[in-house]
């Protein structure tokens, strides 16, 4: 689909880092979560687990929890080394009129489809867009503008 971080049409992952720094009586910690594509999760990656090693370890709870940061970061970034890379023609989806005259025609099939148990949105909106002719994050966007319409 598309990169919650980035926002580009890539193929992404689910996926969770936490950092943490420690100062001394207190905390503070932050994460960043979602379906990332790989170079959202190369830089938060490096980021987060940077600042965590060397920031996180000031404190009584902090020498517990920034090792458990590490080793969760350090994990979820080696099992996501294996997925495809960012292609280099990847940009933001756009909606022009031509593809919401393509998808409106297949918009109740695509949401009774939706409503079948165990699918999700990312299966249903690739098997529609490759029959319509468009890309799933511009689906998405049509999806979206339905539900962001004011009600009449």
């Amino acid at each position: 689909m598309f990169c919650q971080c980035c926002g580009i049409e890539a193929p992404t992952q689910k996926i969770a880092f936490y950092q943490n720094i420690g100062a001394l009586v207190m905390r503070f910690s932050k994460s960043v979560e979602g379906n990332l594509c790989k170079n959202c999760i190369h830089k938060n990656f490096w980021k987060m687990t940077g600042t965590t090693l060397f920031l996180g370890w000031w404190g009584m709870i902090s020498l517990i929890v920034t090792p458990l940061f590490l080793l969760n970061n350090t994990f979820r970034y080696l099992f996501a080394l294996p997925m495809p890379p960012v292609p280099p023609d990847a940009s933001f989806p756009q909606l022009t009129d031509k593809e919401r005259e393509k998808i409106a025609p297949h918009l109740d099939k695509f949401f009774a489809r939706l409503n079948e148990e165990n699918v999700s949105f990312q299966e249903v909106a690739q098997e529609f867009a490759d029959r319509i002719g468009v890309t799933p994050g511009q689906l998405l966007l049509a999806v979206r503008e339905i539900a962001d319409a004011p009600e009449e």
